[in-house]
Order: structure tokens, then C-alpha cells, then sequence
């Protein structure tokens, strides 16, 4: 077998062309070979920076000036870290630079490569695709031992991309989002999400009132004044906030909360009632076993399919069952109930007779406990919270406002608790939230709803 003899100058533009290296300062002048450095494998690549003949033509010593100097050999060996050419071994570069000496002040000036800032170790290709990596859900372990360099590393380059998020404050989105999430030190994160292209607005340290006024207080009021919808759930300091900071802004509490709690009333005076029969009744087995259908739309109940009851031992339908548990049960649990269907029969086919109705409902509640709030069943406790809140629950129910609505902030926040649940959690916020803006920001458009209104 004939062995290839290559010549200097043919190693060095396979090399360059295999590694996708165009700088010419770096000559690479041998073949690589594997080594093993500080118990890690390496593929080496030797290499001389040298400079280039305008560079020598017209040169000026930066210290004193002057334009005569003479080469003073190269300077010791060190390595530039460069990605990975194979799956088996980390990838370097040793190289040693030419150093040349001033003859009127005696200091040495030494070859610079563009692959790497001075006085670092990592070069830029590197750097660039520990950054990609960020960008997934992959913890910075994974990727300092994939790319053989430190965790602190990782970090640090995290804690770089932190310019690149900095926010405008001469616009703001024309419909927002307002929420919290659970992060560093078990503690809680004001979040503020653009509705229409779901692009995080910005990621508070803590929920406080005062941090979330001192933010929006930056925008001028100009600014603010052009909001039009605030989604949020029925925490008050966000309502007080969003209509003392953005007067012009509609508050909407999101639909899915208020469905939630008298979800959760009904629930609970299901379970109540339920209690007060004997384990063994069949009163007690009608509400226990089939306590998802008292949660489910009346108009979705089956009233033709007939099914074996085990628990009743009868034939009976879905529909039949829950008329059964609302003859047997009270008549606070008989209204919660049909408060509960009311609400969920606008949210499916909203009407403005429908929404009068519920008003009307509500107000009826407070009228009756305007006194003494404490006397109130717990549904018609969740009903006097949205007496509290009532223009934003109605503008929630009003089908022009129906795209807004805090789902998508919603996703954001469960993509977040994945990111923690992949770095088993995070110690440093601004590493946490440049993760998060990473991530979230990954193929979506970013412009301001302000800016393409």
C-alpha cells in the first residue's frame, strides 16, 4: 500500500478545511495525533501563528512607537479549544505564536489569531455552540462534559447572554399577561408575557407590588397609556396595579380560574355532602363513584345509553344519575350545581342574555350576604369574589375578549418548571432567566405587538 506524503502546505489547507478554519495567521504544519491531557483524550493539532507581511511592513511598537524590531523565536505551547471533530475525543489546537521585539524599548509583541479573545483558552466556534446548546433542554452538566470544559464555564457564557434580552422601554405590547412561577430558593417570579406572539415582556425577581410598580414606572406614560387588555387571575395587586399603572387597558380575569373555583366550590360540597351519609348507603356511592359527571356539562350528560350501575345495581343513564344525587342532595349544593352549568354554558356559547343572567346571579348573592359575607355556602362565596371583580369577570365572558386569555403564559410556565426539573433547579435567578429567555425565545418572531400594530 503506497503511503500519501503530504507537503506542509497541503496539511495545513486540509486541516483548515476540515476544522473550518479561514484565518490565515494559523499555519498548521503536522498531522494530528490523540493524546491524553489531564486524564481527557484529545485530538491535537499543531499549529504557529505567525504574522502576516503588512502586518511586519508596517508596524509600530505600541509601547514607545517605533518601527524597527527584530524576531525573537515563538512563544511556549498552548492550547485553543475548538468542537469536537469525532464523538470519541475532545479537540485542540497547539499552537505557539511568533513573537517579535522592539529594538528601541525592548518589549515583545506576539501573533494574534481571530479564533479566540486574548488571554482565553475557548475559541469563538466553541463558545457559539455551547450557546446553541443552551438553547434546548439540556442541563450545562451535560453540556461542560459533552464539550469538555467546566460547569463554571457554561455558567459564565450564560450569564453573557443576559445583554441580549434587555428590554425597550419606549414600547410595550398592546395586550399583556401577568402571572407568577416558582423558582430560585423556592420563592416566587412576577412574569409578564405579550399576548399576541407570546414573547416573555420581562421576569421580575419576586411577585411584590412594589418591584412590579417600579418596572412599569420606567415606561413613559405615554406608553402605558396604550395598553389594551391585561390578563391575569383574580390576585388583586394585579388588577390594582394594571389600573393604576395602564389606565386605558381592559382587565380580564382568565376564564380557566374562574371556572376553576366553582369547579373546586362544587367539589368540595360534593364531598361535604357526601360525608353525611353512611359509607355503605347508596346515597354515599352515588356521589362517590360518580363524582366526575356532577363536574360535567349537563347538556354532555348521555340520557339514551344505558349502563350497569354496580354500586346502585340498576340500569341507569349518566343523566339519570345526577338528577338522582341533585334529588338527594340540599339546596346549596342543588344551586351550586346550577351556578356551575350556567357558567360553563356561556364559556361554550357565550350570549349577552346569558352573561345578564350570571350578572344577575351575582349580584342577587351579594345582595343576600351584604351583611355578613361568612354566611355564604362556598360557592356562593367564589360568586361574591366575582362580585369583587365583576367588570373583569364579565369582560372575560364577553366573546370579543376571548382570545385573551392566560393560556399561553400557562405553557411558558410548565416550560420553565421543565427547565428547572432538567438542572434539578436552579441556585442563581439570572442564570435561571437567561435559560428561560433562551429557551422560550427559540424560533419565534419577537417583534412588539406595539411596533407591528
Amino acid at each position: 500500500m503506497t503511503s500519501l506524503n503530504y507537503t506542509t502546505h497541503s496539511v495545513d489547507s486540509i486541516v483548515k478545511s476540515c476544522l473550518d478554519i479561514s484565518d490565515p495567521h494559523l499555519h498548521f504544519f503536522n498531522e494530528p495525533y490523540d493524546e491524553k491531557i489531564n486524564g481527557v483524550s484529545y485530538k491535537v493539532f499543531q499549529a504557529t501563528i505567525n504574522f502576516l507581511p503588512h502586518e511586519l511592513t508596517n508596524f509600530r511598537c505600541f509601547n514607545c512607537g517605533f518601527t524597527t524590531f527584530y524576531r525573537n523565536g515563538y512563544t511556549p505551547k498552548r492550547l485553543i479549544r475548538i468542537p469536537a471533530v469525532n464523538a470519541t475525543h475532545q479537540t485542540t489546537i497547539q499552537a505557539r505564536s511568533a513573537r517579535i521585539r522592539c529594538r528601541n524599548c525592548n518589549s515583545t509583541i506576539s501573533a494574534k489569531t481571530t479564533l479566540l479573545p486574548p488571554n482565553c483558552q475557548i475559541s469563538y466556534s466553541l463558545r457559539a455552540k455551547i450557546a446553541t446548546k443552551l438553547r434546548h433542554d439540556i442541563s450545562a452538566k451535560t453540556i461542560a462534559y459533552e464539550e469538555g470544559v467546566s460547569a463554571s464555564t457554561v455558567n459564565r457564557m450564560l450569564s453573557h447572554t443576559r445583554s441580549e434580552f434587555r428590554n425597550n422601554f419606549n414600547f410595550l405590547p398592546l395586550h399583556l399577561c401577568f402571572d407568577e412561577f416558582r423558582g430560585t430558593h423556592n420563592s416566587y417570579h412576577f412574569i409578564c408575557l405579550d399576548s399576541d406572539n407570546h414573547v416573555i415582556q420581562t421576569i421580575l425577581p419576586n411577585r411584590f407590588k412594589d418591584t412590579i410598580i417600579k418596572y412599569f414606572m420606567k415606561f413613559p406614560e405615554s406608553v402605558r397609556q396604550l395598553v389594551r387588555t391585561v390578563s391575569c387571575d383574580l390576585n388583586s395587586y394585579y388588577v390594582d396595579i394594571a389600573k393604576t399603572l395602564l389606565p386605558n387597558a381592559k382587565i380580564i380575569i382568565d376564564r380557566f380560574h374562574i371556572v376553576q373555583m366553582l369547579n373546586r366550590a362544587l367539589n368540595s360540597m360534593r364531598t361535604d355532602l357526601m360525608n353525611n351519609f353512611e359509607h355503605s348507603s347508596k346515597n354515599y356511592k352515588l356521589f362517590k363513584r360518580n363524582w366526575k359527571l356532577f363536574l360535567k356539562r349537563y347538556d354532555d350528560l348521555d340520557c339514551t345509553h344505558q349502563f350497569y350501575e354496580r354500586s346502585l345495581k340498576i340500569w341507569t343513564t349518566s343523566e339519570r344519575l345526577v338528577n338522582s344525587g341533585l334529588e338527594v342532595g340540599d339546596q346549596a349544593f342543588n344551586e351550586a350545581y346550577w351556578d356551575y352549568q350556567r357558567l360553563l354554558e356561556i364559556i361554550v356559547a357565550p350570549t349577552k342574555n346569558k352573561i345578564d343572567i350570571f350578572k344577575q346571579r351575582i349580584n342577587e348573592v351579594h345582595q343576600k350576604y351584604l351583611i355578613k359575607r361568612t354566611l355564604a355556602t362556598k360557592s356562593e362565596k367564589v360568586l361574591l369574589s366575582f362580585f369583587d371583580n365583576l367588570d373583569a369577570i364579565i369582560s372575560a365572558l364577553n366573546p370579543m375578549y376571548s382570545r385573551y386569555t392566560n393560556g399561553p403564559l400557562e405553557g411558558i410556565n410548565r416550560k420553565i418548571k421543565q427547565i428547572q426539573r432538567t438542572a434539578y433547579g436552579y441556585r442563581n435567578f439570572d442564570h435561571l432567566k437567561a435559560r428561560i429567555y433562551l429557551q422560550t425565545y427559540l424560533g419565534k418572531d419577537t417583534r412588539s405587538s406595539m411596533k407591528i400594530a
